[in-house]
């Protein structure tokens, strides 16, 4: 994908100065990933476009998921598939490599990798231009067994164990050094192990602390470096619990939101694109433009926070003549499925508002929690009101 520079000016309804320390990007490659860790030896990946994934489901575990997955995989099975859906497509499809001839950016792969064992195999997972490997415990007794070619210089590599004594054993550290990852995640291990995590970053030679978190969720994105020192990470198995007064802003912003996809979600693209006699917008231009503003906002913040989320700008020219749509052959569907990929993207990694003042500006950005939280509710509702009085005038499409 393409990076380039962006040089925005002062927007109408928000007028604000952006804080970008990093390219601004317009496509899949370097989307940020959520990775979850779970109870037992279930991991869970979430995509931006919306892609849900849980590799080694345990029953009690699935029960916690904000969602269904669209994929259960599991390292027991031989696999090499797809994951994807096409603009306007209702459902998402798993489809065989071999099969697989459509050029879809945001599409998940997922494969077994050759190992010598008998009951599991790795799984190399890529998508949004990352790469993610998965070894079980299986695996991790036999490490000479694993074949590493794939898996080399991965953005992240998960090591799903119970068992304290495989951190230690040279011939996994041996094994982690080969594929010489940018992160480790230590999967499966408790409190009373978290000692072994520290031994084990030595060994590997990791430089930097070990990242502990009191939550399940780590974003991951594309290395945007060729240089960099491997970490380990340990997260708890339990999501971040929202305190209640962020919630309550959360819930008025998401109910806004909600109620607006009703209304695209039965536009046609004829409908979506048209042009008032009157010189105001297109719908597709108000659902694009709320859109934007939540996903730049708030991925501003996160950004601050954690540098794998990239500043993402999707907004459209301010000046309706000016516009140009960014997918003029999207549904309404597709369009209240893209405003709804980026609630699930605020909420995802909304554990990094964790302990920020809701009344001082946030890091990264000129709004507080706050008053970015009640001017989303607000700004979907007058756009959204805004789009519906189009409905009214006298050349609006009827289908």
């Amino acid at each position: 994908m393409l990076r380039k520079p962006m040089i925005l000016t002062s927007l109408v309804l928000f007028t604000c100065p952006l804080l970008v320390n990093s390219a601004t990007l317009r496509a899949a490659d370097g989307d940020p990933l959520a990775i979850r860790n779970w109870p037992g030896d279930m991991v869970s990946l979430e995509s931006h476009w919306g892609f849900h994934v849980v590799i080694n489901p345990d029953g009690n575990a699935l029960k916690q998921l904000p969602r269904a997955p669209d994929q259960s995989v599991s390292t027991s099975e031989t696999i090499d598939h797809y994951l994807t859906r096409k603009p306007n497509a209702a459902k998402a499809a798993w489809v065989p490599s071999a099969a697989f001839t459509e050029t879809d950016p945001n599409a998940i792969h997922i494969k077994t990798l050759p190992a010598k064992g008998d009951s599991a195999n790795p799984l190399l997972l890529e998508v949004d231009g990352t790469r993610l490997a998965f070894i079980p415990d299986e695996c991790l007794a036999a490490p000479a067994d694993v074949l590493v070619n794939d898996m080399k210089s991965v953005d992240l590599l998960v090591l799903s164990t119970a068992d304290p004594s495989r951190l230690t054993d040279p011939r996994v550290i041996a094994l982690v050094k080969s594929i010489a990852p940018r992160l480790v995640l230590l999967s499966n291990i408790d409190a009373g192990q978290r000692e072994s995590a520290e031994t084990f970053r030595k060994a590997i030679g990791a430089e930097e602390e070990v990242m502990r978190t009191d939550h399940n969720t780590l974003a991951v994105s594309q290395s945007r470096s060729p240089e960099y020192q491997t970490q380990v990470v340990v997260l708890d198995d339990s999501p971040w619990l929202m305190p209640d007064e962020l919630a309550t802003l959360f819930a008025g912003m998401e109910k806004s939101n909600r109620n607006s996809q009703k209304v695209f979600a039965k536009l046609s693209p004829l409908q979506l694109n048209f042009r008032p006699g009157n010189g105001t917008h297109t719908p597709r231009w108000n659902t694009e433009h709320m859109m934007g503003r939540q996903l730049l906002f708030f991925s501003q913040i996160y950004h601050a926070q954690k540098p794998a989320i990239p500043v993402m700008d999707l907004n459209p020219k301010q000046m309706p003549p000016d516009y140009m749509a960014a997918h003029s052959d999207w549904d309404g569907g597709e369009e209240a499925r893209q405003t709804q990929r980026v609630s699930d993207f605020t909420q995802r990694f909304a554990y990094l508002l964790d302990g920020l003042n809701l009344d001082q500006k946030a890091p990264g950005s000129r709004w507080t929690p706050r008053r970015l939280l009640k001017q989303m509710e607000s700004h979907y509702n007058e756009h959204t009101a805004n789009t519906i009085k189009k409905f009214d005038l006298p050349d609006w499409p009827k289908e």
